[in-house]
């Protein structure tokens, strides 16, 4: 049953349809349904109740009492999460309507009655009593879930399948209780030391949020027993260090050195970033012995840029690897709270990547929900109840989990990485936790937040709050305790030693991998671009040849017999020919193309017509994909109606991928304005601040013919500007040969620059 929309006439004339042919003929209905009627009609006490009389009290009858009992489980899994315990500053929810055993037809004086499992799959006695409190414990603990919204019926079952026998808690051994406590005891104490050793310093604490440390460790235990290769995480500043030192290894000495200030060796190259900007990748092994790689991508400081950037590379990888089922390779982001539901570039890319071309399988977002901004309250920077709840158009799974619960977050964290590889779906986990600090360690937040930064003062941190636990039920001894401390301590101080005595650099590889084979750029960016005049004619007659049974429209077929003409000579090469023909020729080379943007398949200006379109049967023909014999690959996309997000994704194909020419294309030259903090913080700075090379492409057509002052320029002044220390190419050409060699020098030298 999807979401019906209640306030609009369209959807109330829906329902009633339904509810007639519900009373005529219940097994004409799903299930679904059969359990919304039957809810309803027992919590309606009025004509037609099967379950209540006339004073809306419960009649003692199967019938009755099966049809309330589904009718409860369903409200539960809809709508427990409205009721669980998710902050870990002990805020209570209040009680839901809808979760009342009265909406269902029950009395209070029913709860011992026998009424069956009502659908729910976990154990029960069949009592009301037992079934209210087993779903209470599934769903409305510290675990909240939203997915009856799904609508797939095998993804819904398998996920109440996967909660109910097991009431939402992991089955933990005693070895695995003691890591994720030494998990929690290793983040609290590398925040220590530094809040301690280096007072003022901003690093963007993990503090409050410590169990995101577990959750990325479960994620990487789980993946790699789920055949996962990689994991490609992309993330803002906050305890991004703590990831860098705990999940990917970044030795102690080389985080420790950045605070130091110790001075860099004199071969590291470009300005650098700062700290919590950096990336880092590490091969991760897991405590069955399997590896898994885990790269953390570098970010600027706009917070959700990376999430297209990391897509991007996934599918880049993935390709590679030829991944088909997107299993291998996985992407991980995690966001803020208040960035997932502020920042559009969040909902561009949750929108871009179930499209063709774009798909890379399902992305595990954890939204770091510290339940405030920079100084913004949530009823100040959103009117949902969650922050999640922007991402309801996907129909993905859901889960809600207080923070200051390891133990649901390790079980949170292993169903989200077995669903998006059952189901190669998007899933979403809001980790619910505070923010011990303000914005940085240098911010005051009590400013603004006087009351809640008592109440954080005064809350005790997971660590302790979770070996206060083990130490009641004896799975641990204080003195492992103090043993986990005082080991992390003591590493920590070792390695302060080494880093302010060394120079400690472990700056990301960027030439390693696919990379090798390619160098720096040094003073000749020269390339020979010629063809043989052979190929040329090869490739015109590859792509102006129409297959048989083809039926072209009439305008296409002229303009294919006017480039058979252009590269005989008869007439001049056009800018769409002169594309053609660079185009094939890197193909006939082994060399893939990869084009996207707003209806470029066709082109803005009807000047491409990369791909044909049968008049009789609409089918499409890519004349170009058949050229390279399987030794290279054509793809051109019209990508959705967005810039910034699908520049970011093209740009993290170039990152991933050298050896495919990337493109992306705009409709007119000036739509680049919206792409431009991908441009700016990537494209135009990522070599210099990260060692990153990028040979992506940006076709940005403008001219003087009448189409106004806004697409009469592309802003060539802009990156201009961006250029000044020979990090991108800007060219204005003018014949359309000098685009056919642009083109082809982009892969035929031994280094990788952005192209404008």
């Amino acid at each position: 049953m999807n979401k019906i929309d209640f306030t609009n006439l369209s959807s109330l004339n829906y329902v009633e349809d339904l509810y007639e042919q519900y009373k005529a003929d219940p097994d004409s209905l799903g299930q679904e349904w059969l359990v919304f009627f039957s809810g309803f009609e027992l919590g309606s006490g009025g004509a037609g109740t099967a379950a209540a009389s006339g004073d809306g009290k419960f009649e003692d009858d199967d019938t009755s009492r099966d049809k309330g009992a589904f009718g409860l489980v369903h409200n539960f899994r809809a709508f427990g999460h409205l009721e669980s315990n998710l902050d870990p500053l002990s805020y209570e929810r209040p009680p839901h309507p809808l979760l009342d055993i009265s909406e269902c037809g029950f009395s209070k004086d029913d709860k011992d009655r026998q009424v069956g499992s009502g659908g729910f799959v976990g154990p029960t006695d069949g009592s009301l009593r037992d079934l209210i409190d087993k779903l209470r414990q599934t769903y409305c603990r510290t675990i909240g879930v939203e997915f009856t919204e799904i609508p797939f019926k095998s993804q819904r079952e398998w996920l109440y399948r996967r909660m109910e026998p097991v009431l939402n808690r992991p089955k933990l051994s005693k070895s695995q209780c003691h890591d994720i406590l030494s998990q929690l005891v290793s983040a609290e104490e590398f925040e220590q030391f530094l809040h301690t050793k280096y007072l003022g310093h901003k690093r963007f604490s993990i503090e409050g949020g410590e169990a995101q440390i577990v959750l990325l460790s479960t994620l990487a235990e789980s993946g790699a027993a789920q055949e996962v290769d990689e994991i490609v995480m992309g993330m803002a500043h906050r305890g991004r260090l703590n990831v860098l030192a705990h999940l990917l290894h970044k030795p102690y000495e080389a985080i420790l050195s950045e605070f130091e200030g110790t001075k860099p060796e004199e071969s590291s190259e470009g300005s650098g970033d700062v700290k919590y900007h950096q990336g880092f990748s590490h091969d991760y092994v897991t405590q069955e012995g399997r590896e898994v790689h885990i790269s953390l991508s570098p970010n600027p400081s706009h917070l959700e840029l990376v999430n297209p950037v990391i897509e991007g590379m996934v599918y880049a990888k993935q390709h590679q690897l030829d991944d088909i089922q997107k299993g291998r390779v996985i992407p991980v982001l995690i966001h803020g709270d208040a960035s997932f539901t502020g920042q559009g570039i969040v909902t561009e890319t949750l929108n871009l990547c179930q499209l063709n071309g774009y798909d890379t399988g399902g992305t595990i977002h954890i939204i770091v929900n510290n339940q405030i901004g920079f100084t913004a309250t949530p009823r100040q920077t959103r009117f949902t109840s969650y922050p999640s709840d922007v991402a309801k158009v996907i129909h993905a799974p859901v889960f809600h989990v207080n923070g200051d619960d390891p133990e649901a977050v390790v079980h949170v964290a292993r169903m989200a990485m077995a669903f998006r590889q059952a189901f190669k779906s998007d899933v979403i986990i809001d980790l619910w936790c505070y923010r011990k600090y303000g914005h940085n360690e240098s911010d005051d937040p009590s400013y603004t937040q006087p009351l809640r930064y008592e109440e954080i003062g005064k809350h005790p941190s997971v660590d302790k709050i979770y070996a206060e636990s083990l130490l009641e039920h004896n799975l641990i001894t204080k003195d492992e305790v103090e043993g986990m401390r005082s080991n992390v301590r003591g590493h920590l101080l070792k390695a302060q030693e080494t880093a302010r005595a060394e120079h400690v650099q472990h700056r990301m590889a960027a030439l390693g991998g696919v990379w090798d084979g390619l160098t720096r750029a040094e003073e000749e960016w020269a390339a020979e671009t010629a063809v043989k005049k052979t190929v040329l004619k090869k490739v015109a007659k590859q792509t102006t040849t129409i297959p048989d049974g083809f039926s072209p429209y009439r305008k296409l077929e002229r303009l294919l017999a006017t480039r058979r003409d252009m590269v005989e000579g008869k007439t001049p090469i056009d800018w769409g020919c002169a594309e053609m023909l660079a185009f094939g020729s890197l193909l006939l080379e082994g060399i893939s193309i990869r084009l996207a943007g707003q209806d470029c398949q066709r082109g803005t200006f009807s000047h491409r017509h990369a791909v044909w379109h049968d008049v009789k049967n609409g089918k499409p023909y890519f004349a170009l994909e058949h050229l390279a014999e399987g030794k290279a690959t054509f793809t051109v996309l019209n990508s959705m109606l967005s810039e910034l997000a699908v520049v970011g994704f093209e740009y993290g194909i170039s990152s991933a991928d050298p050896w495919q020419l990337t493109i992306w294309e705009a409709q007119f030259g000036d739509f680049a304005n919206m792409a431009q903090p991908i441009i700016d913080q990537y494209i135009t700075s990522g070599e210099t601040k990260w060692g990153r090379m990028s040979g992506l492409v940006m076709l940005l057509p403008h001219g003087y013919e009448g189409q106004g002052p806004e697409h009469s320029s592309a802003r060539l002044e802009r990156y201009l500007q961006l250029s000044a220390e020979d990090n991108i190419q800007v060219c204005c050409l003018t014949p359309p040969g000098q685009y056919f060699h642009a083109l082809r020098r982009q892969m035929h030298r031994n280094f990788r620059k952005p192209l404008v």
